[in-house]
């Protein structure tokens, strides 16, 4: 609604619409009349750039006028003050200027509500115009506003004389806006991450403190090719070795993320985008707090909540910066990495936004969730005073309440109460916006409830697994009853997996006076790990028997080995539990026994033993990594006797006086489980049972120093596969033993391989140095395997039995086509092809 004459004289008599100076006979029906000031300017040179200041001249029009050519853009002023907190300014040319062929604004004509100054125009003529200072020029109107009024504060505030273009102070803040989106903003949000997104979502109807974010584009800009080539190929390993290597592959993992800095464009924005969002106050800078927005996190499947760096308190560009940086690094920092692990996420791309917010400095903060224990009626409090960073990390222990007990009435303080109340009114409206439960951080201070985070409840979340007392707890891992409501979390499967198998039969080899390993649950949080009694409470645990063990931290994260005094620090490191935390974390804890020999054993189909044993270790002869010997006692009740027996080569003397030990266990098992092969390992004379596979009928033949590794009869092209590097290390890793051959595939030099063996139209025979146990992969895809030499009781051996492929050993065989029959094998023509 347009403001008339009368009424615009009225409202700059109240004060609320400027003009300086005033005179009466200037007003019209429904506008004011202004004047041209005395002072043009132009600019000096082309083309002008928006990016830049551009040069001008000022001209100062004098009584006798000035000319104005056409094609000629000439920035002019009024000589009023114009302007109002309460309307709407539009400005346009008096119709008899316009019947000059005059034009005053080129595309220009609404103003902003707030503005009050001498107002730039922009003249421009068809005609050659003399144009004289103080002529009444154009006409200023007001409108009525509808909607809240947001008053402007922008660069041309209080403007006197004519203002060139200050659009490059914008440019960057233009792009700054795009590059950074705020909470009210269009974004996309698998570039932003659930955090940030559910914050918008919410800022429309419930206080959100003020925030921008740092889209995960940001971080993969930062990151180079050559770094990414790097992370690409550690979290393959990782994979595909389901983190048997995970203290060497995280290093490399954090030493890429300690190296990544944001590049200077993007900080360059990114002080833009403070400098608008967050500008000084009363000469200080603006309290900012910068969180990681994961696009895993926060997801109704996992929160993967805390893995990430916080930094809290944050002033300035600088300090901004390094925190976004701190964000990043901890993406690729060892706690961050074993947790996505675990939960089977193996990408090495920077998934990984960061959220810039006002920091709300609180009188109490905490979280609140819907849904726990089934109850989606009633609201769960954890608060403290103050922030509420350290409630998060699991670093403080809180005060907890639920609306159940608010309503009964509690004794707390007044204001407490009531501050509790709103957040349990706060945390059921998001509630029943989402239509699921949810999990809130929020603070409180004079202002009322903020709303920090929502995300929803996820399956994983347990708030009771925190203690505010030091926890190092142990149980053992095949005897031991854990107790009631003991939380395993990731390790469950992995419990129930060596519990179910491993666990009767190490009992059974109790019975039979045989040894075996030590194993243990562990629970613990950073408080006991870290403090004096819970320290040597896992020095106690761990003393005794050899100088390593295994570590399993979940199905994904396992058979991590490590010297006995390096676990409290790998415990740390891997599951981030800082000294003061009080988050509960539990893991596998085994004896590692390398042994002198590493040894295989089980009952032939007449009844007699085969031993298979190498001095490279249990693991390399089971995998396949290592060469050993193989003897077949044919009457062990004889040989026991002393009357005769196979001689056992090299280091098999010192296992020779064992016999016996073997041969009764063997059959004990074998009379429980059918055909079945035993894992020991040789140490310091003792001969420790480690673990068993449970077989088919097959059998076992040695003879003529040459072992039939699985019987059967084989044609194919021969191809030989040298990358041994690539093989032993995928072999030792566990996923080929526990079903995760497919993460092994996209191993690049397994995949290499396996793109080979595929191509040709003929199924090839495989030459190999060692069955190793990641050739599994090929079964289907091959017609057999000549190994220069290997064990027959092996994970590969086993397999390839039961899958009918021929197997054999024969040291330097070449040609172009093999034959395998009957344990032995032949070849035909010149050197195949090799990979």
């Amino acid at each position: 609604m347009i403001l008339t004459g009368p009424e615009i004289e009225r409202e700059r008599t109240n004060g609320r619409i400027t003009i300086e100076p005033f005179t009466p006979e200037q007003v019209n029906p429904n506008s004011y009349n202004f004047r041209l000031g005395t002072t043009l300017r132009t600019y000096a040179n082309m083309p002008l750039d928006a990016r830049r200041t551009n040069d001008f001249e000022e001209i100062e029009i004098s009584d006798d006028g000035y000319v104005l050519e056409p094609g000629r853009l000439y920035l002019a002023h009024t000589i009023e003050v114009l302007g109002s907190e309460h309307y709407a300014p539009t400005f346009a040319a008096r119709s008899s200027v316009a019947r000059l062929g005059l034009f005053i604004n080129l595309s220009a004509s609404l103003g902003d509500i707030g503005y009050t100054g001498q107002w730039t125009l922009q003249l421009y003529t068809m005609n050659r115009v003399r144009v004289y200072p103080g002529i009444s020029i154009g006409q200023m109107m007001w409108w009525r506003p509808q909607g809240e009024i947001v008053l402007y504060d922008g660069k041309y505030q209080g403007s006197a004389g004519p203002r060139s273009s200050d659009i490059h102070v914008d440019f960057d803040k233009q792009f700054a806006r795009q590059r950074f989106p705020g909470l009210g903003a269009s974004f996309d949000p698998d570039e932003v991450g659930p955090k940030f997104a559910q914050l918008a979502a919410s800022s429309h109807d419930f206080r959100v403190p003020a925030a921008f974010c740092v889209p995960a584009g940001e971080f993969t800009d930062a990151l180079t090719d050559a770094q990414n080539a790097a992370l690409a190929d550690a979290f393959t390993d990782l994979k595909a070795t389901v983190g048997a290597f995970f203290t060497d592959s995280a290093a490399k993992i954090q030493k890429v993320g300690a190296e990544v800095r944001m590049p200077e464009q993007a900080r360059k924005l990114l002080a833009a985008r403070l400098g608008e969002m967050f500008p000084p106050s009363g000469g200080a800078e603006a309290e900012l707090a910068v969180r990681s927005s994961g696009l895993d996190e926060d997801t109704e499947g996992s929160s993967l909540a805390g893995i990430h760096t916080s930094v809290l308190g944050v002033t300035g560009v600088d300090a901004a910066v390094e925190a976004v940086e701190a964000c990043w690094r901890s993406h690729y920092e060892a706690p961050a990495v074993a947790a996505r692990i675990r939960a089977g996420r193996f990408s090495p791309a920077p998934r990984l936004a960061v959220l810039v917010q006002r920091l709300v400095r609180p009188d109490f903060a905490g979280v609140a969730f819907t849904g726990l224990d089934g109850d989606a009626g009633r609201v769960t409090v954890e608060y403290v005073e103050g922030l509420a960073d350290e409630l998060v990390a699991g670093v403080a222990v809180p005060r907890r309440t639920d609306s159940d007990v608010l309503a009964a009435g509690t004794g707390r303080d007044a204001a407490e109460h009531e501050m509790l109340r709103q957040v349990v009114d706060l945390v059921r409206r998001l509630r029943a916006s989402r239509g699921h439960d949810v999990d809130v951080e929020w603070a409180a201070d004079t202002e009322g409830v903020h709303l920090v985070q929502v995300r929803p409840l996820t399956a994983s979340r347990e708030v009771a697994r925190r203690s505010a007392e030091p926890v190092t707890e142990a149980h053992r891992l095949y005897a031991d009853d854990l107790p009631a409501g003991f939380g395993l979390g990731a390790v469950a499967a992995v419990y129930s997996g060596y519990t179910a198998k491993r666990g009767p039969a190490h009992r059974l080899a109790h019975e039979h006076g045989v040894s075996t390993g030590a194993g243990w649950v562990l629970r613990f949080n950073g408080l006991g790990l870290h403090g004096h009694e819970g320290a040597a409470a896992v020095r106690d645990m761990l003393a005794g028997g050899t100088g390593e063990c295994v570590l399993d931290f979940g199905e994904n994260l396992r058979q991590i080995v490590v010297p006995k005094e390096e676990v409290p620090r790998q415990l740390a490191v891997t599951t981030g539990a800082a000294g003061d935390g009080t988050d509960l974390h539990t893991v596998i804890v085994r004896d590692f026994i390398r042994g002198e020999l590493g040894v295989i054993s089980r009952r032939t189909a007449a009844g007699g033993l085969v031993v298979e044993y190498t001095e490279e270790g249990l693991m390399a002869l089971n995998r396949g990594t290592a060469g050993g010997e193989a003897i077949v006692v044919e009457d062990v009740a004889a040989a026991l006797g002393g009357a005769g027996g196979p001689d056992w080569p090299g280091a098999g003397a010192a296992l020779r006086p064992h016999l016996g030990e073997l041969a009764r266990f063997t059959a004990a098992m074998h009379a429980v489980h059918g055909p079945v092969t035993l894992e020991w390992v040789f140490d310091g004379g003792v001969l420790y049972f480690v673990d068993h596979s449970v077989l088919g009928d097959d059998d076992v033949t040695v003879a003529h120093g040459e072992v039939c590794i699985s019987p059967g009869t084989a044609r194919g092209p021969l191809l030989r596969l040298d990358d041994d590097a690539v093989l032993r290390r995928l072999s030792i890793g566990p996923a080929v033993s526990i079903d995760k051959s497919k993460d092994v595939t996209e191993h690049e030099g397994l995949g290499r391989i396996l793109d080979l063996v595929t191509s040709y139209d003929e199924k090839p025979v495989i030459s190999a140095a060692r069955p190793y146990a990641v050739l599994s992969v090929l079964i289907e895809h091959v017609a057999g395997f000549v190994f220069d030499q290997g064990s027959a009781l092996g994970h590969l051996a086993i397999l390839l039995r039961e899958a009918g492929i021929p197997a054999v050993t024969a040291d330097g065989i070449e040609g172009a086509e093999a034959v395998i029959s009957d344990g032995t094998v032949a070849t035909t023509g010149r050197k195949g092809e090799r990979a």
